[in-house]
């Protein structure tokens, strides 16, 4: 028996295939035509787009100001694509960092007001990678109770004592940061635009309890960038304090 032989001998015997086997919910609810998921689209990304042969209504993109189909960005695609190929051929961390990742970097730091940036491949990826790499084991972390599911999963990945206070509820904010140790790190993770209400965060306030409590704020403006602020430059200058959060 091969290696692949053995993976898959192990794949579909015992407990696991058992349980993977028997989860037939996803079929269910597509037999009765309500399955919403994997919808295949077979044209560009618009506000129509084509499902099934037929044109329909976009209303479940993120490309909120529909960039994904502008022509000078596609142009400017294809020309990197041209000069670059189609692949960074490994990570940033080892050969993968290309000019023109430190091109953006430089001007998306510029463009809201920050000494540097950091370009992950997606925001998922953000909260996976530097809410766990902030903090240790004896410190906080403080979360909204209606954050993002990335930063719900961030989080997991971090040893720190995480607390979530009441949606956008200053008082519930206020009594976590009474409890904290004030001689540990404290974050305050927020969105500043909640992705699934559509409701913006009290980033001032937030940040003036941070100050009262020393402690650090992060906001993920996923949904704020382009939109909130002068130019679309975000909730922190929309609230006029950009040199506060990270």
């Amino acid at each position: 028996m091969d290696v692949s032989q053995q993976l898959n001998s192990v794949c579909t015997s015992g407990l696991l295939h058992k349980k993977v086997s028997g989860y037939t919910k996803p079929e269910e609810i597509k037999r009765r035509g309500l399955y919403p998921y994997f919808r295949v689209i077979e044209s560009d990304q618009d506000t129509e787009v084509i499902i099934n042969n037929k044109k329909v209504l976009m209303f479940g993109s993120n490309s909120y100001l529909g960039l994904t189909n502008h022509p000078e960005i596609k142009k400017a695609s294809i020309n990197a694509i041209n000069k670059y190929g189609c692949g960074c051929a490994g990570s940033r961390f080892l050969n993968g960092t290309l000019d023109i990742h430190l091109e953006l970097e430089e001007q998306l730091a510029d463009f809201v007001g920050k000494e540097a940036a950091l370009v992950f491949s997606t925001g998922f990826q953000v909260n996976f990678g530097v809410i766990p790499a902030l903090l240790g084991r004896s410190d906080y972390l403080i979360l909204d109770e209606l954050n993002h599911a990335s930063i719900i999963e961030g989080s997991r990945l971090s040893f720190a004592k995480t607390y979530k206070y009441k949606h956008n509820d200053m008082p519930s904010l206020e009594k976590i940061l009474q409890s904290c140790d004030a001689t540990k790190i404290k974050l305050i993770v927020t969105e500043g635009i909640f992705s699934m209400d559509g409701d913006i965060t009290k980033l001032d306030e937030i940040v003036a309890l941070a100050d009262k409590y020393d402690a650090a704020v992060m906001v993920d403006d996923a949904h704020a960038l382009g939109v909130l602020g002068d130019y679309g430059k975000g909730s922190p200058n929309h609230f006029n304090v950009t040199k506060k959060p990270i």
